[in-house]
């Protein structure tokens, strides 16, 4: 994999090699920094990422918070807590300052609670939200950040992210991440439900083709995203709950998106709730997956 070389001596760490964590540490190794992560016990897709990415094992948390001068989370939300404990205890046996950006899909509550694990420690805490796709070579996402927001973050803007800054309040940016995401993730969930109940209905055909004449957009955005929701529901689940708690915070109704936790959890246990994105079937539509989901779901009711 090509680099280009940094004055810069700056090491960083990336917790996690999904889809979204594999290809930012794989931005940071292409821009010359030397990328460390936690690697045992991740599954062998993970770790194909990983070294697909020139993501580097550290070898367990004491040796990347000593060897780190920032470490990014970026995990499944349910991770998100006992991975930055983790990180947290292996920064008290060590003396270097460590910047910690938490940028998982979780509420402003989690990440507040999170950053008590630094606050006694010689660490920066930067509450972080990813709003965007995987980085590559055509695109990057945002990463809001809110809380301190240190000079070496400004060194990374434009390598793996485009860097948004929110001000000085911790929350904000989890916060950002969480409103967007109820937006984008939680339309996608309603448009499953909404598909799924006419299917149960026997109305799957007659609601596409009034879809189809009144609400065209709306309905290329369903025949887009549901054959794909599966891939990703499994995780999605938690962050449709975290959204669900930061609304309870703001005194806003939270079922909407215990809800689409629901969906999403449905849809994880479907026939496809075993597929990633690179493994999907490609061929398969919005009808077919909407057909199969339902029929699963009545199998697993039943008991058959």
């Amino acid at each position: 994999m090509p680099r280009t070389s940094k004055s810069s001596k700056l090491t960083l760490g990336v917790l996690g090699a999904g889809e979204m964590g594999a290809a930012i540490a794989a931005r940071f190794v292409i821009a010359g920094y030397e990328t460390l992560g936690l690697l045992e016990g991740r599954s062998s897709e993970s770790l194909r990422r990983a070294g697909e990415a020139g993501l580097r094992d550290a070898g367990g948390a004491a040796q990347l918070a000593s060897a780190c001068d920032i470490v990014f989370s970026v995990l499944p939300p349910s991770e998100a807590e006992s991975a930055a404990s983790l990180v947290a205890d292996g920064m008290r046996r060590g003396r270097k300052r460590v910047c910690f950006v938490e940028a998982n899909a979780i509420s402003p509550k989690l990440t507040m609670r999170i950053a008590g694990f630094f606050r006694d420690l010689n660490a920066v805490y930067v509450d972080g939200g990813i709003v965007g796709s995987p980085p590559d070579n055509a695109r990057r996402p945002r990463l809001f950040v809110s809380g301190a927001c240190v000079s070496e973050l400004h060194e990374l803007d434009g390598t793996a992210f485009d860097l948004v800054e929110l001000g000085p309040e911790i929350g904000k940016a989890s916060g950002m991440k969480m409103v967007y995401a109820s937006l984008t993730k939680g339309v996608n969930a309603l448009l499953a439900a909404g598909l799924l109940a006419a299917e149960e209905m026997d109305l799957l055909a007659a609601l596409v083709d009034e879809l189809g004449g009144s609400q065209a957009e709306l309905l290329r955005r369903a025949e887009e995203n549901i054959p794909r929701l599966p891939a990703d529901s499994a995780r999605w689940v938690r962050e449709m709950e975290e959204i669900r708690d930061t609304f309870a915070g703001c005194d806003l109704p939270g079922g909407f998106h215990q809800g689409a936790a629901e969906i999403m959890d449905m849809l994880s246990r479907s026939p496809f709730g075993t597929e990633t994105r690179r493994t999907r079937d490609m061929s398969r539509g919005m009808l077919d997956t909407v057909s199969a989901v339902a029929r699963s779901r009545k199998r697993r009711d039943s008991g058959d």
